[in-house]
């Protein structure tokens, strides 16, 4: 018995150590250039959290918010559901440049290399340039984006309701690959894609969720889970976690899709499953943060917010998490004491993540706000 809980400690010691590790790969200093923070959607921000945080400014855009601003060094760069990507400077919240498009945008945009991309409604892909918001190039999909970009070593991955994973060049959107799910009229790809290097995970509304060579774009897995899929697997380690509509967070190992361990939840999970020493954090629709024990899948701990959920917790470099309610509230949460810290109200219900950089917090409302704590 004293063997395997040594054993035990150890494990759990040194997935903490390589989870850090990569926390520490996939994101900037400053930056949070995509949903989730980066391409293995961590959603884990190197900076700390304010402990006693004001409202330095917020920017009324007029227009509904249900994307995650990113911000890269000192500009926040939105995508408003009136169909206009803007950029605002962070120290005052004043708009630096504006760029109208022909669809509806409700996915978060990626940043790289000086080029912002984001998908709309009307199937449309746009690439435009970080400093002056000019277009650098579009590509037209055959249904509408509602899954947020990543980008990688010069490509973009991207979902599309074609039932179509894009591949896109991220300099020219000349069409690398496009690789076509099984799924049904329909469906579509509403989640992000996640990537570890080599592969493209990415799960349909109709439950099945593939892995893929990112170079090449021929299939390398599938599996069938539960119900639809509608947000990015987290990846650490050997393994992906995901939220299923049937209420199951999943674990399955990365290699080859099999399932480790699946629990169910009070209600559907919502966002990205976040990594934070031995647990899995999710948020249900109802208002429940969990914490999931990563080796057994049992939950250790859960806490009722009070509020409705849309979306993932950001964990600080403290541990401490961040996440918006349907309602308006603003939470910061110690996840090693289940404790609440403190909360804010703001204007507009938040149904997009927060980004968490040294600048502080940025948050999008349903009232069409973007807003700075620090």
């Amino acid at each position: 018995m004293y063997l395997q809980i040594q054993k035990r400690k150890s494990i759990r010691c040194l997935f903490s150590l390589c989870l850090l590790m990569v926390m520490l790969s996939d994101a900037g200093a400053a930056d949070w250039s995509a949903i989730n923070g980066g391409a293995r959607h961590l959603s884990h921000s190197p900076d700390a959290i304010p402990l006693n945080p004001e409202i330095a400014w917020q920017a009324d855009i007029a227009r509904r918010f249900y994307a995650s601003p990113v911000v890269i060094g000192d500009r926040v760069f939105v995508a408003a559901r009136g169909k206009r990507i803007k950029s605002l400077n962070i120290k005052d919240g004043t708009i630096a440049w504006e760029r109208a498009v022909k669809g509806m945008l409700s996915a978060t945009p990626a940043v790289a290399d000086n080029i912002l991309i984001a998908g709309a409604k009307d199937g449309v892909v746009t690439a435009l340039n970080i400093l002056d918001g000019k277009i650098i190039w579009q590509v037209k999909t055959g249904g509408k984006i509602l899954s947020s970009p990543v980008i990688q070593s010069g490509t973009v991955f991207i979902g599309s309701n074609d039932l179509h994973l894009y591949a896109l060049d991220l300099s020219t959107g000349k069409v690398r690959w496009r690789y076509l799910a099984n799924d049904y009229k329909y469906g579509g790809l509403y989640a992000s894609p996640s990537l570890d290097g080599k592969r493209v995970f990415i799960g349909g509304k109709n439950g099945r969720f593939y892995a893929i060579d990112a170079k090449t774009g021929k299939p390398v897995w599938g599996v069938a889970l539960g119900s639809s899929i509608y947000a990015a697997a987290a990846i650490s380690g050997k393994r992906l976690y995901i939220g299923s509509y049937d209420r199951n967070l999943y674990a399955l190992q990365r290699e080859n899709g099999k399932e480790i361990w699946r629990v169910e939840l009070d209600d559907w999970p919502q966002g990205t499953p976040v990594l934070f020493e031995d647990k899995v954090i999710i948020a249900s629709r109802s208002g429940i943060l969990y914490g999931v024990d990563v080796e057994e899948g049992s939950i250790s701990w859960r806490m009722d917010l009070g509020e409705g959920l849309r979306h993932s917790p950001v964990v600080d470099s403290n541990g401490i998490a961040v996440i918006g309610t349907v309602e308006g509230r603003l939470l910061a949460i110690d996840l090693q004491k289940q404790a609440l810290i403190w909360e804010q109200g703001v204007e507009g219900g938040i149904f997009g993540q927060v980004a968490v950089t040294e600048h502080g917090i940025i948050a999008t409302t349903l009232d069409g706000f973007v807003i700075l704590l620090h």
